[in-house]
């Protein structure tokens, strides 16, 4: 709690100007100017300044080629960048990825990662330091209200006294503009906020299903992993392949292609609670993630989705074709003895694999799972 100084009042009147000079002073000295942390990532803002000026909505893609074209080392991506705005006055949306797989390597999205992280940290620090000199402004505004209240009783020369009600307005408004400083600053960190947050959204999310994608997936088994540590539980994954997935999108067209793995996301989503985690994990794979079953158990559930899905049969609503009925194959593994996720992760890959080779639309549960 912060602590307050008071002035003995029978001090003489002349003195007066002296006291009125300290809370100046003190206000000025209240908190050292040590190296202040910055509130805002200022590659986050000039990233997201950069696709507002181009017209580009935060997309998981479209941060990607910003960052890399204010911050990376393609040469030929900045070149083909300033092109197109000069060109266009902007980027399309629809060349941004034919833009980033001409000129950019791998799909890495964890610089976007650090930057959402980093940016949210700043924020933090932003709020602390406002909340921190909010509460000093109060604090100063009651010790003068104290020490203002002891002068009235002091008699003596008007002018210094005058001179004190002078310097004591100025530190009410040096507090005022702090104050206003503070919101403004406020405000900036909300809409810098709802930037982060529709960013994380939009880079965590699938967008033709509405999935969360392979980042999210891989950032939910850590704490899934930690979860099943910590409480002896079992982990359990499923990864799971639309079966001749290809042979729909050349027959029908990749738009009907798209409608059946929407289809097939929302099916396969019905058996989604707190303690199972759901990703597209790209193209026509999907990965289920399943906390406290062991790998018999979720066979049972997946093995109920896949019957039911083949119950269905598709139809092309523009050509009045029949699709017929779409199945999937599963690999399933669980958590080993030596805990490591990506030897589970392999193994259902393998289960996979083997249920594609002996003929699809079926569920496979890795041998070593067999082995007790």
């Amino acid at each position: 709690m912060a602590t307050q100084t008071h002035f003995q009042v029978d001090r003489p009147v002349k003195d007066t100007f002296n006291i009125g000079r300290w809370f100046l002073e003190s206000f000025n000295r209240r908190k050292p100017d040590p190296e202040p942390e910055p509130l805002y990532n200022d590659k986050l803002i000039e990233i997201s300044n950069f696709l507002q000026s181009v017209q580009l909505e935060p997309t998981p893609e479209a941060y990607k080629l910003a960052w890399e074209y204010k911050y990376g080392a393609s040469f030929q991506l900045c070149l083909a960048v300033d092109e197109m705005i000069e060109r266009h006055g902007c980027i399309p949306t629809s060349l941004v990825k034919q833009l980033t797989k001409t000129y950019l390597i791998g799909g890495d999205s964890s610089q976007l990662s650090e930057l959402i992280t980093n940016g949210k940290r700043a924020l933090r620090t932003g709020h602390k330091i406002i909340s921190d000199n909010r509460s000093d402004n109060r604090h100063y505004s009651r010790a003068l209200e104290q020490e203002v209240e002891s002068f009235d009783q002091l008699e003596g020369n008007q002018s210094q006294l005058r001179t004190l009600i002078s310097l004591t307005n100025a530190i009410v408004e040096k507090s005022e503009e702090a104050e206003r400083q503070l919101k403004d600053a406020e405000t900036q960190i909300a809409e810098m906020r709802n930037k982060l947050d529709d960013a994380t959204q939009k880079a965590e999310t699938d967008q033709l299903t509405g999935l969360p994608n392979r980042w999210a997936f891989e950032d939910h088994l850590k704490d899934a992993l930690l979860r099943s540590q910590e409480a002896f539980e079992p982990l359990t994954v499923a990864f799971i392949d639309i079966d001749n997935f290809k042979l729909i999108n050349d027959n029908h067209g990749h738009e009907v292609g798209d409608r059946i793995l929407k289809r097939v996301a929302k099916c396969l989503d019905s058996m989604s609670d707190s303690k199972c985690h759901l990703a597209r994990h790209g193209g026509e794979e999907f990965v289920v993630l399943f906390l406290d079953k062991n790998a018999h158990e979720v066979f049972e559930i997946i093995d109920n989705v896949r019957a039911e899905l083949c119950e269905h049969n598709f139809m092309n609503r523009e050509t009045n074709k029949a699709i017929g009925t779409v199945s999937f194959s599963a690999g399933i593994a669980s958590l080993a003895g030596d805990r490591d996720p990506r030897i589970m992760l392999r193994r259902a890959d393998s289960a996979l694999y083997l249920a594609k080779r002996n003929g699809r639309n079926q569920v496979v549960i890795h041998e070593d799972e067999f082995v007790h």
